[in-house]
């Protein structure tokens, strides 16, 4: 395994491959990469990895060592002060230290919400909030089909409606998605991300329910009334 990791390393192209580096340097073998690296942040630049990283030169006889220094230096050492700034800041906020009580997920869910959204047919039958008489059966094939939907698409839908992809603590309840019709009939949907509101005109079947949210849910990506 050795010998064959030594023959890889005089390889050209390596440079292209594991580091995007383009023209002249992308030809570069590991070999000739690493003549040029150290036991720094990034093998080039940045701060010392190791005590005295400036001053060790990486090859592939060490690189097992870098890629360890490397992964403590990136997702531990290297992150504690912004790690202290967030923690110092929740602490701003909630100064019981009851909150490090909780675990990192339910701390995620409690401030931004399930990563997963889950709803059923009851759920959604429920909780979203129809006003403004009935739209011909509408209200229907769109719970039909936000029940039909993926994962990924539900996340899209709540992005749609609340400008954000994910349903916050309480679930469906706590969205308040209100539906109201709109005009003309088999128009593309709306939203009001401020109020959770989805304008829905409507449709003669699931079918075109479906095609028009789906358009109105892609070309609307980051794009909030």
């Amino acid at each position: 395994a050795g010998a064959a990791g030594a023959a890889g390393a005089a390889e050209p192209g390596w440079a292209a491959k594991y580091v995007q580096a383009k023209g002249a340097a992308g030809e570069m073998s590991f070999d000739e990469y690493s003549q040029h690296c150290f036991f720094l942040e990034t093998g080039a630049s940045g701060m010392e990895i190791c005590e005295g990283g400036a001053e060790r030169a990486l090859s592939i006889a060490n690189l097992d060592d870098f890629v360890e220094c490397a992964a403590q230096w990136w997702l531990r050492d290297g992150i504690i002060p912004q790690v202290e700034a967030f923690r110092l800041g929740v602490e701003d906020v909630c100064d019981s230290t009851a909150i490090w009580a909780f675990e990192a997920e339910e701390l995620q869910e409690l401030m931004c919400g399930a990563t997963a959204p889950q709803w059923t047919e009851k759920d959604l039958k429920q909780h979203l909030k129809f006003r403004g008489g009935s739209n011909t059966g509408s209200p229907l094939l769109l719970i039909e089909e936000l029940v039909r939907m993926t994962p990924e698409r539900k996340s899209q839908f709540l992005e749609f409606v609340t400008a954000c992809p994910r349903l916050p603590h309480g679930g469906l309840a706590a969205a308040e998605i209100a539906v109201v019709p709109a005009q003309p009939k088999g128009s593309l949907p709306r939203a009001h991300t401020c109020t959770n509101e989805l304008q829905l005109p409507s449709y003669d079947s699931l079918e075109e329910l479906s095609a028009k949210l789906r358009e109105a849910m892609d070309n609307a990506r980051g794009m909030y009334e």
